[in-house]
């Protein structure tokens, strides 16, 4: 039987090769004054490749945030923004009877980030078991990557420009939580993709075969 391991791993380094291009094109159109651009592409390159590597490729608000927060080297994007859970979980029906319950157990970590399995275990105990299913599969909904995606990534898309997002009253760990700027997306994308790349042309699979 043909040995198809030489021709796959040629087709992944082409790939990679082309992928580094375009993510180094990004810097430099930003450098061009075309901040919108570099930054509305940077959002859709870690959709595409969180949707890639996913098993619910519809779902795509949730691969973005699930790849930056596993891959985005920054363990910002996973963490909970308090005041973002309150309005997605007050806007569910499901949580119609129960939010006034929640709300203060939320309202005891203050104006800073949390972490989500901290913030589950706080909150498990007043949630029905369909809530908590619930919970479990849309708890990214409260996070700053998500935040990223509904007020930059859509925005972009949708409306063709959006700002930087600041946080004056939320802090984390002490410090004051970064703007999110391209400078932080882009750096997440880049390394998102070097370990991608690392994977694929180590085990010579597609990172979404993996």
């Amino acid at each position: 039987m043909e040995n198809k391991a030489p021709a796959k791993a040629h087709y992944i380094k082409a790939y990679f090769d082309d992928l580094q291009s375009r993510i180094a094109f990004l810097g430099e159109l930003y450098g061009m004054g075309r901040k919108n651009e570099a930054l509305m592409l940077c959002c859709c390159y870690i959709e595409a490749l969180g949707s890639r590597q996913s098993q619910e490729p519809e779902r795509k608000a949730k691969n973005y945030c699930r790849v930056l927060a596993e891959h985005g080297n920054n363990e910002i994007w996973q963490l909970i923004h308090p005041k973002q859970l309150k309005n997605v979980l007050s806007a569910n029906g499901l949580f119609k009877d129960t939010f006034s319950a929640l709300e203060p157990l939320i309202d005891k970590f203050g104006a800073q980030l949390i972490d989500p399995e901290e913030l589950q275990a706080q909150l498990d105990p007043g949630l029905n078991a369909q809530q908590r299913a619930w919970l479990n599969d849309n708890l990214f909904k409260g996070s700053i990557a998500n935040i990223s995606y509904e007020r930059i990534r859509s925005e972009l898309v949708h409306d063709i420009s959006a700002a930087p997002i600041s946080f004056s009253e939320t802090s984390y760990k002490g410090n004051q939580v970064p703007d999110l700027n391209f400078k932080m997306l882009y750096n997440s994308l880049r390394n998102l993709v070097e370990v991608s790349q690392e994977r694929a042309i180590s085990t010579n699979k597609w990172w979404f075969e993996q």
